[in-house]
């Protein structure tokens, strides 16, 4: 390589694309910090079952007789819920319970329901094929039942999956989350298992949260804490991952205290010092860039660490397109951002795809935002605000020669995962 250039290289679905720039340029890589993998992760598991928090008492599964609901994420999610899940069903058969007396919720909140080969992917072959699985869905009404209101005037219906069971255990893990700070403790109930309207409320509740990631105390992740406790997970099991996506650490016992017990590590792999003011951000979509729902957090947490009038060229591959039709269709109607606020407050269109469209309103109305997409018709990417770049290296040598020899480029290879502390 040429002396006094560097290269980059950020993930795009499931390869690496590269990229080289003056070295002067650059002002840094920032990625989650690299963290080994726990050695085993059933073994992980069990130990923190051995050791559960905020109960008052070790860990009981469940007891014979009981009808017993695992909660987990979906196919969205990074949680190797295969690993986790086998030490858990093992301790519920010596516990006496049998496989009919199990099932198994995927928590959709409002994403589209998984495939069949999703479903396998995410729980096992074996325990996908043994178990009752069902997967929630947020739209009907006639499987859901109200269980109170929040403090903040949230109406919270749930699965009645969840209030038939006998024993409920949850399976997640603490992660970035654009809307809550953080992902882990009660986000399997809300939005997990809840009401599309009961997620509407909470997350109008989200706008206040505007370039605040990684903050907790922010009305929404509040709101989603208060709503969980109307149900009450009797155990949750939520891991902390790494760069990698392995089990670092597992957290299991009450679902607040695993929250507040794994924060911290979660805070020490995620958050990254990255200096203020950078003219151009580079960032990947992943490891959340199956549709662009999802991969634009990768442009909310590089917006913080850009200047005004800077540039953010998001590189994601999204295989499954915009991440349904109402968001697509929403991100294609030219709208300010006021306009986004009252959709929210009317409840006119899905709350969730508003907040989204709010951020990006309001982030394209200081910066210029590119994108690099293959599963994605360009003229709707342009309609959406982002303008195309035919691969990685064109458009960092176009943003590059657009801010002059000065410019200060942060390049962010697993950008969803990865909150710049300034």
């Amino acid at each position: 390589m040429p002396e006094g250039i560097c290269e980059c290289s950020l993930r795009y679905g499931g390869q690496s694309l590269t990229c080289r720039m003056p070295l002067p340029n650059l002002a840094g890589i920032f990625a989650p910090q690299p963290v080994p993998a726990c050695r085993d992760a059933a073994a992980e598991v069990q130990r923190a079952l051995s050791a559960p928090l905020g109960l008052a008492q070790p860990a009981e599964l469940a007891r014979a007789g009981e009808r017993v609901l695992i909660l987990v994420d979906d196919h969205t999610r990074a949680t190797p819920v295969a690993q986790i899940l086998p030490p858990i069903l093992t301790g519920l058969h010596d516990a006496g319970v049998p496989e009919r007396d199990i099932t198994i919720l995927i928590t959709h909140g409002t994403h589209r329901l998984s495939t069949a080969a999703e479903v396998q992917h995410k729980l096992g072959a074996d325990v996908a094929a043994r178990y009752r699985v069902v997967q929630h869905d947020c739209t009907d009404e006639s499987a859901q039942a109200y269980v109170g209101l929040t403090s903040r005037g949230t109406p919270v219906w749930v699965n009645r999956l969840v209030l038939e069971a006998d024993r409920r255990i949850g399976i997640g893990h603490i992660g970035p989350s654009p809307y809550a700070g953080y992902s882990g403790g009660g986000k399997l109930i809300l939005p997990g298992v809840a009401a599309l309207d009961t997620v509407n409320a909470n997350h109008s509740l989200v706008a206040a949260a505007f370039r605040r990631p990684g903050h907790v105390d922010v009305p929404c992740r509040q709101d989603i804490d208060e709503a969980a406790a109307l149900v009450r997970l009797d155990l949750v099991i939520d891991v902390v991952l790494n760069q990698e996506e392995a089990i670092v650490q597992a957290f299991a016992g009450a679902a607040e205290a695993v929250f507040q017990a794994g924060l911290p590590l979660a805070r020490q792999i995620n958050e990254v010092a990255c200096p203020a003011a950078l003219d151009i951000a580079i960032t990947s979509g992943a490891p959340y860039d199956i549709d662009l729902y999802q991969a634009v957090r990768a442009v909310e947490y590089a917006d913080t660490a850009v200047r005004p009038g800077g540039a953010i060229l998001l590189v994601a591959s999204c295989p499954d397109g915009a991440g349904g039709e109402d968001f697509r269709r929403l991100m294609m109607a030219s709208r300010p951002s006021d306009d986004y606020l009252r959709a929210v407050v009317r409840r006119s269109g899905a709350v969730t795809f508003s907040v989204l469209g709010y951020f990006l309103s309001r982030i394209k109305a200081e910066k210029r935002l590119y994108i690099l997409c293959d599963g994605i018709p360009p003229r709707e990417l342009e309609a959406m605000g982002f303008q195309c770049v035919p691969s990685l290296q064109a458009g960092v040598d176009a943003l590059l020669a657009a801010y002059g020899p000065q410019a200060r480029v942060g390049v962010f290879p697993l950008g969803s995962a990865t909150i710049p502390q300034l």
